[in-house]
């Protein structure tokens, strides 16, 4: 199966299962709205989106414009969270998600490591690019920043400067609540996204 058809096939899949879903039973502990009783409002990687309830079409409000498919993903499977949850204050690293060890490197060859690679040592244009994102700055790292995902979901960009001995390095650090609303590979897709986002012209 293609990627393509792969992130087809899990949209499919998230679709019939929010078929049923009371939706609106979930509004206050997932943090959207309801435009109307066909559209849900939810803000995520810095951008209000639409999802309308009819075909689950994820659009930008501002262009209207359908969101890519990842994306898309990461949103139908963040609506079909049904636990309570909250923020712990516990923050942990990819590695202490279920399987998270063993999926470490194409974690990090599909995120920070690009974005490190990239970004190197131009602090600027990384916090210029973080503006893009909401975010405030928080510890630790030579750039630690604390970013809104989706709805009540943050994650917290760790960015180090390199030298002479070491080039420079990030991380992302997420709330342990994580684990009650995303799998392992959503959680990659997330911090995709995040590292895409830094790095668009």
């Amino acid at each position: 199966m293609s990627k393509s058809e792969g992130m087809n096939e899990a949209a499919r899949i998230a679709i019939a299962k929010l078929a049923d879903a009371d939706l609106a039973a979930r509004a206050e502990n997932l943090g959207f709205s309801f435009l109307d009783r066909n559209t849900i409002l939810i803000r995520a990687f810095g951008s209000e989106l639409t999802v309308d309830l009819r075909n689950f079409e994820v659009r930008t409000q501002k262009t209207g414009l359908a969101v890519k498919p990842d994306l898309k993903i990461i949103i139908l499977h963040y609506l079909l969270c049904e636990n309570n949850f909250s923020e712990t204050g516990q923050l942990i690293t990819f590695r202490d998600l279920p399987g998270g060890q063993f999926y470490l490197e194409p974690y990090r060859s599909r995120s920070v490591n690009i974005l490190s690679s990239i970004i190197k040592n131009d602090i600027q244009r990384l916090k210029k690019n973080l503006d893009r994102l909401e975010w405030k700055e928080t510890s630790p790292g030579d750039i630690g920043a604390k970013i809104h995902v989706i709805g009540k979901i943050n994650a917290t960009l760790v960015y180090y400067v390199g030298d002479e001995e070491m080039p420079a390095s990030a991380d992302i650090l997420y709330d342990s609540s994580i684990k009650k609303v995303f799998n392992t590979e959503d959680v990659t897709v997330i911090a995709s996204l995040i590292c895409r986002s830094l790095l668009q012209i």
